[in-house]
């Protein structure tokens, strides 16, 4: 789960519409005295709420926000939390760590880490029955294979649930392996599983366009080795199905082993490090942060 810093701690909105946009995914947040962000134009912030370590993605639904955690142990804060007064209240039941949430039909969908036996697992789960304080339902609708760790999600027009398949625990560019580098389509109980596109090293974070069910996605570039990390760009996809990118073939260096495969619908710079994505009408906002060295 190779991943870079993310600044603090904070939930920010901008003034006249709150934007369902993110931090991307970190083991180490920084401190909380890291200094807040500051809008274009000299827009005014304000403070939602505090007391998130990395905010990974914010979902809207039963007259309330949730947060999804990525902390992952042995750091703690990771889980699934809802915006009460200002404050990030943890809810029962929460995983170890979440990269994504989004509600749909009443019902909290939660791209969960669990820890199996064999070392951490991705898990899909639903939460229904929100009465303002807990959820009265937490059911697990899929395990991934055993390694696999899932990224964000959210649910496309077809009423299909879509969510990114991670790096991995360990890996940065290796071999394609199982769901490694995939984008995956469930049905809203979490069966009916397909691939729905393939060759991104990391599907972060999606938005989708009304009424379509091809996702804007972020995704995080190579990161090793080391001298690579000035010129390997990130990215904005618009995805579509049965596209491939290439990955890790296709890293759009050396621009020539590209050809063959779909092209990115946005070229970031190199660790633009993109997170969360969000529509408002006909305009599409992006969440980044940066390379913090």
């Amino acid at each position: 789960m190779i991943r870079r810093f993310t600044r603090p701690l904070v939930a920010f909105a901008l003034t006249g519409g709150v934007l369902a946009t993110t931090a991307s995914a970190a083991t180490s947040p920084l401190p909380v005295s890291a200094p807040a962000p500051k809008a274009a134009k000299g827009a005014k912030l304000e403070l939602v709420a505090s007391g998130v370590s990395t905010p990974t993605a914010f979902a809207f639904g039963g007259g309330s926000v949730f947060v999804s955690d990525g902390t992952t142990p042995p750091q703690k804060g990771g889980g699934v939390y809802v915006l009460k007064g200002g404050t990030a209240v943890l809810l029962a039941g929460s995983p170890l760590a979440s990269f994504g949430v989004t509600w749909h039909k009443g019902t909290l969908y939660v791209s969960a880490v669990a820890l199996s036996a064999k070392g951490p697992v991705g898990e899909l789960q639903a939460w229904s029955g929100w009465n303002g304080a807990v959820f009265t339902s937490q059911k697990v609708l899929y395990t991934a294979p055993a390694g696999t760790i899932l990224n964000g999600l959210a649910f496309g027009a077809d009423g299909r649930l879509y969510v990114g398949v991670d790096v991995g625990l360990t890996n940065d560019h290796g071999p394609k392996k199982g769901l490694l580098y995939d984008i995956l389509s469930f049905n809203s109980a979490g069966k009916g599983m397909q691939v729905f596109a393939t060759g991104m090293r990391q599907p972060w974070q999606f938005a989708f366009p009304a009424r379509s069910s091809s996702p804007f996605v972020t995704v995080l570039g190579q990161d090793k080795p080391k001298n690579i990390q000035k010129v390997v760009p990130d990215f904005v996809l618009r995805v579509r199905k049965g596209q491939n990118y290439g990955f890790p073939a296709c890293n759009w260096i050396v621009t020539s082993k590209c050809a063959k495969f779909a092209t990115p619908f946005k070229f970031l710079a190199p660790h633009t490090d993109p997170g969360g994505l969000g529509i408002i009408g006909k305009r599409l906002y992006l969440s980044e942060f940066g390379f913090v060295r």
